[in-house]
């Protein structure tokens, strides 16, 4: 892997760039599609929506969390095939299920079935800062 990223001109370091521009375009086309609050409480009523700004704030992070798994289920998918290494298939499993957990807490996802998260609002925005660094650099040196 190390020697197809310095094969292209781009290097690891580019092709995370690129990841995160698409990332965060997304996010930012997510955040700006997507209702500020969410709308009256679903069935059995739920949290109070999140600040706007703090709203906005999450949809972009998780948009990008979930760009950034992606990114890394290609990477290992692909390691899988050329090497057949069953430790790449086990990684691909858990990024997978990483994604559908991404994007089932997703503060999208809440708005757009009228729950908001609440007083947790600041706490999941930290939480998708936190997985973004993490996943950036993890894709980062997956890719080295």
């Amino acid at each position: 892997m190390a020697a197809e990223a310095q094969k292209g001109s781009w290097g690891p370091a580019g092709y995370v760039a690129i990841v995160l521009g698409i990332g965060i375009l997304l996010g930012v086309l997510v955040a700006l599609g997507a209702p500020p609050r969410p709308g009256p409480p679903g069935p059995g009523g739920g949290p109070g929506p999140a600040p706007p700004g703090i709203a906005r704030i999450g949809y972009l992070l998780s948009t990008l969390d979930l760009v950034l798994l992606l990114s890394l289920v290609f990477v290992y998918t692909r390691t899988y095939f050329e090497t057949r290494a069953r430790f790449a298939l086990g990684l691909v499993v858990v990024l997978v299920a990483l994604a559908f957990q991404t994007f089932f807490a997703s503060s999208l996802l809440f708005a757009l079935f009228g729950y908001g998260p609440g007083g947790l609002g600041p706490f999941l925005v930290l939480s998708y800062g936190f997985a973004a660094f993490a996943l950036t650099l993890f894709l980062y040196l997956s890719l080295d």
